[in-house]
Formats: structure tokens, C-alpha cells, sequence
């Protein structure tokens, strides 16, 4: 049985279509809202884009991500809401929240810190503030749409935790393969 490694990623939406992203760890059927797609391989790696046909405009529907029929998203125990596909309207505003730069630290003390307050302080993640934000509110006051600008992830500044991960799995010294 195939286990989901990346993913569910919302790749695009429109008023009546969306597309679904994962990748698992191995060939697989992945299905979505009743519209399946077999995973495809790339270097050895497992892929599916899920076309999803026949959305409502401005409208939320919520989804699961089931892999060879088991369901695998959402987590029982991941304590954020369902996962939602919400459509954009035909007519009117959009919301559209957008992040760069994140630094891959933990969501708590010292880390959330000002840089003045710890020397391991970088302030609060305001992706992850999104989401803390979002878990409490109604899926119509959802932004439509993030829009990742540059880095997404300064893996040069980690966690100690993602340090320590690291070098029980490669010699730090050698530069990464």
C-alpha cells in the first residue's frame, strides 16, 4: 500500500475547476472527490495531478485524498479543519495573501521570539499565523488564493531538531549530493 509523502497541494483552481497535487511513496491510484489519476514516475518518484471537473463558482467544497481507495488526507489526528477547495467567483473581489522568505523554525518559544528577545528568535511565521487564523474561522473567510513569492524555505537556517535529522542522515561536512 502506497503512504502519502507530500501533499494534498491545491496546484490551481478557477470557478468550476481545481487540480490536486501529491506525491506518494509509491505507484498508486489517487483519488479526489470522485475524479482519480494513477500516479506517474519521475527519478524514481511517484506523482499524481488530480483533475477535479464541475466545481460550483464561489463555492467550498470539502475533500479527501484517498490512495488505492484508503483514505490518507485528512490526518485523524492533525487537529486543523477538513481541507477545502474553494472556488473563485465568477464576478467580484478576490482575496489574495502571499508569502516569502520562511525559515524553517519551530512554532514556539524561543524561536517565535523577537531577534531582540533570543538570540534564537525570528518572530512569528505569518504563514503559519494564517493558518493558526484560518483553523478558527468559516471557510467563506478564506482568502481565495496565496501566491508564494522567492524562497519559501532557507534551508541554510534550520531548527535543531532538522540539524540533528540531518546529520544522523549524512556527513554534514561533505556538501549535500
Amino acid at each position: 500500500m502506497a503512504n502519502l509523502l507530500l501533499g494534498p497541494m491545491l496546484r490551481y483552481v478557477s470557478d468550476t475547476v481545481a487540480t490536486i497535487w501529491v506525491e506518494a511513496d509509491g505507484a498508486c491510484l489517487v483519488e479526489v472527490l470522485g475524479h482519480r489519476s494513477e500516479t506517474f514516475t519521475v527519478n524514481g518518484r511517484h506523482y499524481a495531478i488530480v483533475a477535479i471537473t464541475g466545481l460550483q463558482p464561489d463555492s467550498s467544497v470539502e475533500y479527501e485524498v484517498r490512495l488505492d481507495g484508503l483514505r490518507c488526507w485528512p490526518q485523524a489526528d492533525g487537529g486543523w479543519p477538513p481541507s477545502h477547495i474553494r472556488t473563485l467567483p465568477r464576478t467580484g473581489p478576490v482575496e489574495l495573501v502571499f508569502g516569502s522568505c520562511r525559515v524553517t523554525r519551530p512554532h514556539h518559544p524561543p524561536y517565535t521570539l523577537h531577534p531582540d528577545e533570543h538570540e534564537l528568535g525570528m518572530g512569528v511565521d505569518t504563514l503559519y499565523a494564517l493558518a493558526v487564523r484560518m483553523r478558527d474561522q468559516k471557510v467563506e473567510c478564506w482568502p481565495h488564493m496565496l501566491l508564494l513569492l522567492g524562497d519559501q524555505i532557507y534551508a541554510d537556517e534550520v531548527s535543531p531538531e532538522t540539524q540533528e535529522f540531518i546529520r544522523a542522515r549524512r556527513d554534514v561536512s561533505q556538501p549535500p549530493g
